[in-house]
């Protein structure tokens, strides 16, 4: 009877969170502009996004197609892996800093995109 009251204690606040996710952090947070974005056969639509350097921004990716190399996102320099499921939306926020490009592209390094931060 105990172990099961101690499993139910520590499984709870995992049921409140939403599984095995980091739990949000306290306070409201700023999400910006959403942008949409489909992941296709050829690549990405919009393959350019451009936002304002200090304003949070989330790309929402969804592949559409079972074709291309699509099933997964990689933006090297936030270090940023995401696998995309079919017809299923990922989304994705950032906020860029500086001026810049911020690449994105499949796992395989063959579609390419860009966050242009003016």
């Amino acid at each position: 009877m105990r172990s099961l009251i101690l499993t139910l204690a520590l499984a709870l606040p995992l049921v409140a969170c939403g599984g095995e996710e980091e739990a949000a952090p306290s306070g409201p947070v700023a999400e910006g502009r959403r942008v949409a974005i489909e992941v296709g056969a050829d690549g990405y639509e919009p393959s350019r996004v451009t936002t304002q350097a200090g304003e949070p921004i989330t790309l929402v990716f969804q592949r559409i197609t079972e074709a291309g190399c699509g099933h997964e996102l990689v933006i090297p320099s936030e270090d940023i892996r995401r696998e995309l499921p079919l017809n299923e939306e990922v989304a994705v926020t950032l906020t860029p800093s500086e001026a810049g490009e911020l690449r994105f592209t499949c796992g395989m390094d063959m579609f390419d995109g860009a966050l242009v931060v003016e």
